[in-house]
């Protein structure tokens, strides 16, 4: 058996610790059925009698005017009412020169609980509030500099609370006649109302004094509508009360609904993880197609590469191994000529001289032919750039076989 959601609605107003009347009012009521409700937060404005002549009106007339018009958008009529509701103030303050000064503002939203849907008309610096899932969330937004500089971080809430200015308001309900879509007037919004959530609509008499933690904090709690509300209004007594203090709040508790959602958003995530498991797996499928595609032309150019790359570096070696070995002959061949110019200049100095052929002649003949040699080293020099170029060419050769075996090993990777 389906549970059918919990709906609660509680409205409550104190005078406060300081003023000697009550200038606010409230309505909190079912409207045109049992999945509509009406909630109204009021703060009076004019002084003595003449704000709570105004705060009667609106809550008077704004009521009356939507139980007789239910057919259309629900902001529309919204609207509609508070508009009936301001010029009925201003004809009654022009009716009535005591009452030159009143005005009130206002917070009024229809919670149709059928459509799941908060339709909003706000006027001056009464709040509206949203308490979901453990955040309080402001939804209306203050017609002050004060509430502005807040809002846009310009002043901490602590400072806006102790602001001179804080209660200098741009926007109100009866100071002068208006039309429905007038500039400057009436903030209109609808916003979804989502299960397990609390409405709270209230005067500055609460915000001024406590702060939206100390909100939070009470709205957290177990008790009943009542309790909360109570709550709410002795924690604003306790900080001074120095103005009127009202709230309202509303309650919508529905478990099943918000399991509902929070099943489907599961759902939404694993559908969404399924999907792009899918494209992944699809992506390393193409992947591996177009590897399994490319693989034989790939295969095939390396191998070609690979049976020139060995040809040309057999012939380049086959080259300089063919140079080698001719410098090594050439070399050789002018060591064993040097031998046997020496050996022969040996020879001729020994017949000159008719020297015996002892070693210490022989000495004396290298004597001899090495200081003819230093005479003319042409012989030397050749010798030794041979050497040189013998070294050269082998440093080269040994180079392009550690490139060669370098590139070998990288086409094998």
């Amino acid at each position: 058996m389906t549970a059918k959601p919990s709906i609660a609605i509680f409205g409550k107003t104190d005078m406060g610790c300081v003023r000697t009347n009550n200038e606010d009012a409230f309505v909190a009521q079912m409207l045109w059925d049992h999945n509509t409700y009406l909630a109204i937060a009021i703060d009076g404005v004019g002084g003595y009698e003449g704000g709570e002549i105004a705060a009667a009106i609106a809550s008077k007339t704004i009521p009356e005017f939507l139980s007789a018009s239910s057919n259309g958008e629900r902001v529309e009529l919204l609207k509609q009412a508070v508009t009936a509701a301001n010029n009925a103030i201003f004809e009654a303050r022009e009716a009535d020169p005591n009452h030159g000064q009143m005005s009130c503002v206002l917070t009024a939203a229809i919670i149709d609980v059928a459509q799941k849907q908060i339709s909003m008309a706000h006027v001056g610096d009464s709040r509206l509030y949203s308490y979901h899932r453990g955040e309080l969330k402001k939804l209306s937004h203050d017609h002050s500099i004060v509430g502005f500089r807040e809002e846009i971080g310009d002043l901490s809430e602590e400072e806006a609370m102790h602001h001179p200015q804080r209660n200098v308001i741009g926007r109100d309900v009866g100071s002068q006649k208006h039309k429905v879509n007038d500039d400057d007037f009436i903030e209109a919004q609808v916003f979804p109302l989502l299960p397990n959530t609390t409405l709270l609509f209230c005067s500055d008499g609460l915000t001024d004094l406590i702060t939206s933690a100390t909100i939070s904090s009470i709205l957290r709690g177990y008790e009943t509508i009542e309790d909360k509300a109570d709550r709410l209004i002795n924690a604003a007594l306790n900080a001074g009360g120095k103005d009127n203090v009202t709230v309202v709040l509303f309650e919508y508790q529905d478990d099943e609904t918000e399991i509902a959602e929070a099943e489907e958003e599961i759902k939404a995530e694993e559908e969404n993880e399924s999907t792009q498991m899918i494209n992944e797996d699809e992506k390393v499928k193409e992947n591996n197609m177009s590897l399994r595609a490319k693989s034989p032309q790939k295969s095939i150019g390396v191998v070609l590469f690979f049976v020139v790359f060995i040809c040309g570096f057999i012939a380049a070696y086959m080259f300089l191994y063919g140079r080698v070995n001719m410098l090594k002959s050439d070399i050789e061949q002018q060591k064993k000529n040097y031998s046997d110019s020496i050996l022969v200049l040996q020879n001729t100095i020994v017949n000159r001289y008719n020297l015996p052929d002892t070693l210490d002649n022989r000495d004396v003949v290298q004597l001899t032919i090495d200081d003819l040699l230093r005479q003319n080293d042409s012989l030397r020099v050749k010798l030794f750039e041979s050497e040189k170029q013998r070294e050269q060419l082998e440093k080269e050769v040994k180079l392009f076989v550690d490139q060669i075996e370098a590139l070998k090993g990288t086409i094998i990777e």
